[in-house]
């Protein structure tokens, strides 16, 4: 007679109340489903996991095709259906596992032992319950026959046992369908918790993870005696004060999730899926705002599709005003105050939300035109409560220092890199020490071009190859990861510059770009030395409008 067969059911859907989508957060590389997956199956285990036929859960499933994991989609309500429909073809003999995708510690090894621990208890059912058994909170499984599980569904059913699964199985096992305490920790270990059902667990979870060497494939025991150590501080993005908000030092840009943005771009616009993938690798990662733009073809819709299944959870949204270049300079004040109307009303629209953190002018001159209606306009939604604050997207100091004379304007975007020497004469250098002023810089790569080779520059830049060879020789002498890394450092090295926008094609790229925040920026030594080597730069080339 062969031996029973083990199925792990892993429970999960998006629609939780607490934490929306935490089944798709991103964790040690992954989707916070397939992680658990991966994990519970490390000892050769079949996982199958069990969501729903909602539409909600649609992306989940494709993930986990994605991922080569088998799926059952069944009722969202009536979750005992789906665990039915997973073990249909399995004898009664067979053993089921229960376990649910908010829990990212159990590996493969300790459902073997939690089966082990099953078999010697002579029981139809054998679950984990915190502190009872003193362990961690969501260090869990649930072990059971498929013929117990039938059994139960002939002898109770009604709401409470379909929603949860389980209550008639541990009723019938009694006491001893508990974890014996000694089975898993000599000691009382019920004050941890390893589980995922709030944000700051999330973060708690990815903390620890961090701090795991080989994180999608570290023991058990590993991470809880990691999670029993003293934690050191938030390993996260560097973050600043300004104006009564933290900022992280990285802001990402999404031009890219509305168009094919970029001199360089060869891989188009993500899809769906990576770009939740980027969302998640930034929320991961501790990016605390978000840069869009009506004029980024349909960035603010997707933007705000993602947004809406982790919503809360303390990213600010940046966006910026239409341009209005349709509108003549002699335009009555009423076509202007509508045109503000219907762009700020179709962002709130596309992002899902009643309110926006900061709309920015795309054009620093539409501040001025009509006699101020529109910035006038826009501080009446201030007022409202409608935006929180108003700022401006520039292009040259001179625009900049103008736009900065009105104090409504507590926002700046500019495009700053190691070939632009404008921003760091003494003119603006002052005015961007204002207190309250939030000061973002684009462009740090050039649209990609400071990461290309010479032929990738446009055709007229005589002075790419010099350029390029330069970049390489910094690279080199100031022992950097890449032109990406010495891009940034120089940028971050400015104390008056908030936060870097960047934009990415792939969560790999944003996940490397992150991983460069965390170092030491140039000091003032190599910022000078960049400055000295860029001084014959071709005003064309920091525009790349008119490229």
């Amino acid at each position: 007679m062969s031996a029973p067969r083990v199925r792990i059911v892993l429970q999960a859907r998006t629609n939780s109340q607490r934490l929306p989508g935490k089944s798709l957060l991103p964790l040690a590389g992954l989707p916070l489903a397939v992680l658990c997956a991966r994990r519970l199956g490390s000892t050769g285990h079949e996982v199958v996991l069990a969501t729903s036929t909602e539409p909600s859960d649609d992306l989940l499933a494709a993930l986990a095709v994605q991922h080569g994991m088998r799926i059952f989609r069944g009722s969202l309500t009536d979750v005992l259906e789906r665990f039915l429909g997973c073990t249909a073809d399995m004898e009664d003999d067979d053993i089921v596992v229960r376990a649910t995708a908010d829990n990212p510690v159990p590996d493969g090894e300790f459902v073997d032992r939690m089966i082990q621990a099953f078999r010697a208890a002579s029981t139809p059912y054998l679950g984990s319950s915190s502190p009872a058994d003193g362990l961690p909170f969501g260090l869990s499984a649930e072990v059971f026959t498929a013929g117990a599980l039938r059994r139960a569904v002939r002898e109770k059913r009604d709401a409470y046992v379909d929603e949860h699964v389980t209550p008639h199985l541990r009723h019938m096992a009694g006491g001893g369908g508990i974890v014996p305490r000694g089975t898993f920790f000599d000691t009382d270990r019920s004050n941890l918790r390893v589980t995922i059902d709030t944000l700051d667990d999330y973060l708690a979870m990815t903390a620890l993870f961090r701090r795991a060497t080989g994180v999608q494939h570290a023991s058990w025991r590993t991470l809880i005696d990691l999670m029993a150590e003293p934690r050191s501080g938030d390993s996260r993005l560097a973050r600043r004060l300004v104006g009564g908000h933290q900022y992280s030092c990285i802001t990402l840009g999404t031009a890219q999730l509305g168009m094919d943005y970029g001199v360089t771009n060869t891989h188009g616009r993500p899809n769906d899926a990576e770009a939740l993938a980027i969302l998640g690798v930034a929320l991961e990662g501790g990016v605390s705002q978000l840069d869009t733009a009506r004029a980024y073809g349909d960035a603010e819709l997707r933007l705000g599709e993602i947004l809406r299944r982790w919503p809360g959870y303390g990213m600010r949204v940046i966006s910026k005003l239409a341009p209005l270049s349709e509108l003549p300079d002699d335009a009555p004040r009423a076509a202007v105050e509508g045109a503000v109307d219907l762009s700020v009303r179709s962002s709130c629209r596309d992002l899902g939300r009643s309110r926006i953190d900061v709309i920015l002018f795309h054009r620093g001159a539409d501040m001025f035109r009509w006699s101020g209606a529109a910035l006038e306009r826009l501080n009446e939604y201030v007022t409202n409560g409608t935006i929180h604050e108003i700022g401006v997207s520039v292009y040259s100091p001179e625009e900049a220092l103008r736009c900065l004379g009105d104090p409504r304007i507590t926002q700046l975007q500019i495009p700053f890199n190691l070939l632009d020497q404008r921003w760091l004469e003494p003119e603006f250098q002052r005015s961007a020490a204002r207190p309250g002023l939030a000061i973002h810089a684009r462009s740090v790569f050039l649209q990609g071009l400071l990461l290309s080779e010479p032929a990738h520059w446009p055709s007229w830049a005589q002075t790419a190859p010099r350029l390029c060879s330069d970049i390489r020789r910094l690279i080199r002498s100031f022992q950097r990861e890449s032109a990406a890394d010495l891009c940034m450092a120089f940028v971050r090295s400015f104390p008056w510059v908030t936060s870097l926008v960047v934009g990415v094609e792939s969560a790999t790229q944003l996940r490397e770009l992150l991983s460069f925040a965390g170092t030491a920026p140039l000091s003032p030594a190599q910022a000078a030395a960049v400055r000295e080597t860029f001084t014959d730069v071709p005003a064309r080339l920091l525009n790349p409008g008119l490229w």
